[in-house]
This record gives C-alpha cells, structure tokens and sequence, in this order.
C-alpha cells in the first residue's frame, strides 16, 4: 500500500464534503461494542503473528473493530442527527464512487479516538483497493506487511485527507496477501473503494490514480 497526494481540486471539493459530515458526528455518541477493546492488543505483534500463522483458516475479514460503519443500517449511533449523517454521506460517497469509476464500494467507516480495525488480509475480496482516509489531528497510522519484503510498514496519517494504493490478493497468490490494520488517537474516517483483480480492473485503477494526482 502506497500513499498517493491528491492533487485533482474536484476530487479535493468531494471529500472536503465528506469530511465535514464527519466533523458533525458527536463521539459520545457512537456505540462501540465492546468498549474495553485496544489498539495495542487487536493491531499488535502478536495477533499480527497470530492472523498469519492461521494462513487459509483466516476468511479474510478484521477480527475486530472499535468503530462504526456508516452505510445504511450499520451505522451504530444515538446522536439525534443520525438520519441527516447517513443520508447525506450515502450522497457524498456515492458521488465519489462515481468520480473514481470504481466497480464496487468497499468499508465506509468512523473510528472515534482509541479506534481501530484489527490485523486482516481482505483475502475474501480481491482486487486493486484505493484507500481513501480522513484524519483530524493526523494522530494515527496504517500498518501493513509488505507482501515482498514480509517487512512491517508504518504509513502515519496526516491532518486531513490522505489516498493510499494497493492489490489484495487471494490464497491463490500468496505473493500478494497483504496484511494491514489501522488504529487512531483521533477521529478518523476511511472510505474505500475497489477494482476488479482483472488487467482491466488495474488499467482502471492506474488512470483514477493518475487523475487524483494532476490538478
């Protein structure tokens, strides 16, 4: 996974929407179940080892996360603006899925401060994923292992929006399992989108990028 500047101004007026949306949502408010979960245990070494070391037996999916989804029906929240949030964002997003020509959304969601999404591999959902992710502070991180290298990377995120690119791939080509969590100290937001494990699916992929790096 490799981050990606946006630069493309249409693109920067989409998400600009998004996020403030996002600045709207009170955290006292989000159901996190359970509360007593942490970062340090779910997005650890030791899990890490543990969710590799299962190789097929692990279906893909994060084990755990201390946040909320906000589609329709997933979003876990008791503020009295709800309705708005979702509606509004259901909007927004589909506006930017759209914009990037991508052939299916992936997970929209809101980790409050301590947040996080646990060691996985999206091995159950192939394909080039463009990681759109939105930080209030910058006081939190991705964390991947890169498939070559098996070197554990650190990419820290940044006040604001920041676009990060990469292939998850499937058992059937371990070169390209890639195993990535994310936590925060801060409200955070991801909005992802995904590009079919085909060459057709790639050259998509690479024109969107090249589009949110020009002006």
């Amino acid at each position: 996974m490799k981050p990606k500047e946006i630069v493309n101004e249409e693109l920067q007026g989409i998400l600009l929407g998004i996020s403030d949306i996002i600045e709207t949502i009170d955290i006292s408010k989000i159901r996190q179940i359970p509360r007593d979960e942490t970062a340090d245990e779910w997005c650890g070494e030791e899990f890490r080892k543990h969710i590799i070391n299962k190789g097929t037996s692990h279906d893909g999916f994060p084990d755990m996360l201390l946040g909320t989804n906000l589609e329709y029906g997933k979003f876990c929240y008791d503020g009295e603006n709800r309705v708005d949030i979702v509606q509004r964002m259901e909007s927004h997003v589909t506006d930017l899925c759209t914009w990037s020509g991508a052939h299916r959304r992936a997970l929209t969601a809101v980790y409050p401060p301590g947040g996080f999404i646990s060691w996985h591999n999206n091995a159950n959902a192939p394909g080039y994923n463009v990681l759109f992710t939105w930080s209030q502070e910058g006081d939190g991180q991705w964390e991947h292992v890169d498939p070559d290298t098996r070197e554990h990377i650190v990419i820290p995120d940044k006040k604001g929006w920041q676009c990060k690119f990469g292939y998850y791939g499937t058992y059937q080509e371990p070169e390209s399992l890639l195993y990535h969590c994310a936590r925060t100290n801060c409200l955070r937001a991801t909005v992802a989108f995904v590009f079919n494990a085909d060459d057709r699916g790639k050259s998509m992929a690479e024109m969107l990028l090249e589009e949110i790096q020009t002006a």
